[in-house]
């Protein structure tokens, strides 16, 4: 069953940080809600912010980039199969100009 993780009109992930389970295979799915976005999804931030587990590079996804339009849904397909038990991967929300609204994380866990 897919982590569903809504976004704002105004672009702020309201569900965060996402928990996944690598062991059920657990899918995330963004959510525009009140007809926001367009919005993408990029598995590319860097921070050394203090997080729950140990921070790790790139995607835990088969994808690094996931767009969803606007007021619509997107997600991963097939649970963390690039993820690390333990680990935080951390990712940004843009707007259609590409500006960052928001860089939450997803967590991935047993």
């Amino acid at each position: 069953m897919p982590q569903a993780v809504r976004i704002s009109p105004t672009g702020q992930v309201i569900d965060t940080p996402a928990k996944v389970s690598k062991r059920q295979n657990d899918d995330v799915l963004w959510i525009a809600t009140g007809n926001g976005g367009p919005w993408t999804i990029t598995f590319d931030k860097v921070s050394a912010d203090a997080s729950t587990y140990e921070l790790a590079d790139g995607s835990p996804f088969s994808e690094s980039t996931y767009t969803i339009a606007r007021g619509g849904s997107n997600g991963s397909i097939g649970g963390p199969v690039a993820g690390l038990v333990g680990r935080t991967y951390r990712y940004k929300v843009k707007d259609a100009a590409g500006n960052v609204t928001h860089d939450p994380d997803v967590d991935v866990e047993s």
